[in-house]
Parts: C-alpha cells; structure tokens; sequence
C-alpha cells in the first residue's frame, strides 16, 4: 500500500507514544488529558490511526482517528498541537492528511466532537468543511474550555 501522507506526516510508532503523551498533557491540563494507557490503547490496539507531524526530528503535534468494522463513518478521536507551535496551519495539514486516508480506506463521513467553548478549534473545523450536527449537553465528565457541553460535527468525504 503506497502512503499518500504528505511530507513530515506518518503514522506514528510505538517509541513515540511518550512525546505524543507529553503533547497530550500540554494540550489538555489535569483528567482532561487522556493518559499515557488510553493513548497506547488507541495507537496500538484499536481500530484508529495515529498520524504525527514531525519537523526536524520534533514531534509538533498529532491525530487520532477511530474506525468501526462496518460502518461508513469514522471519527476523529482527536487533534493536538503543541502549544510552541500553534497558529501554523498544522492541525489543519494533519486533518487534511487524515482526510485523505480516510477516503483511501472508503469512508463517507467524518465526524468530531469537540469543546463548545474551544473557538479555534471550531474554527478550523468549519475552515475544513464541517458543519454543525448536534449540541451534546454534559458530554464532558470533566470540564474542557470552560464547559462539559460539546459540539458533534461532520464533513461528507
């Protein structure tokens, strides 16, 4: 299988998972953040790709997609850049890149969820062409960006 990956995208390996940790925590402070055994699972075990961006031998931010056997629609689990490298275009190069794969691997849907009080990333995802599904109230057990409410979003592939 030929990767369509653009230059300084790939998916990661198992001896970068304490980076992708490290980025996951600048991210997302305290129970927010997933912990360095949910990120295994979802790099090694599940159903999902993990696609990292890396510019001179640094890990500048990472995606994680799920996939269910049978379905048409795949998820993005989520989206982190390290806060150095923010406001680049570097999750939008990422997304984009998961994007492709994605319809590589015959997906019609991609679908998110996201913070209702994250407005960048909101942004971005409507920069992208997702659109609005649903208001989901008390999706978060934790807060996240001032909030436990999210936003489902899609994009048709």
């Amino acid at each position: 299988m030929t990767s369509t990956l653009p230059s300084g995208i790939y998916i990661a390996n198992a001896d970068e998972i304490d980076a992708i940790v490290e980025i996951e925590k600048k991210c997302f402070p305290g129970k927010v953040a997933y912990s360095k055994r949910q990120l295994e699972h979802l790099i090694l075990n599940a159903d999902s790709d993990c696609l990292v961006e890396k510019e001179d031998g640094v890990i500048r931010a990472f995606l994680i997609v799920t996939y269910r056997h049978g379905s048409l629609t795949c998820n993005i689990e989520t989206i982190d850049v390290d806060p150095a490298f923010k406001n680049r275009g570097i999750g939008l190069k990422l997304l984009k890149a998961a994007e492709t794969d994605m319809k590589r691997r015959a997906m019609r849907w991609s679908q998110l969820e996201v913070s209702e009080g994250n407005e960048a990333a909101l942004n971005m995802y409507r920069k992208a062409g997702y659109t609005f599904k649903e208001r989901l109230e008390g999706y978060y057990k934790f807060e996240h960006n001032g909030t436990h409410n999210a936003i489902r979003m899609v994009k048709e592939l």
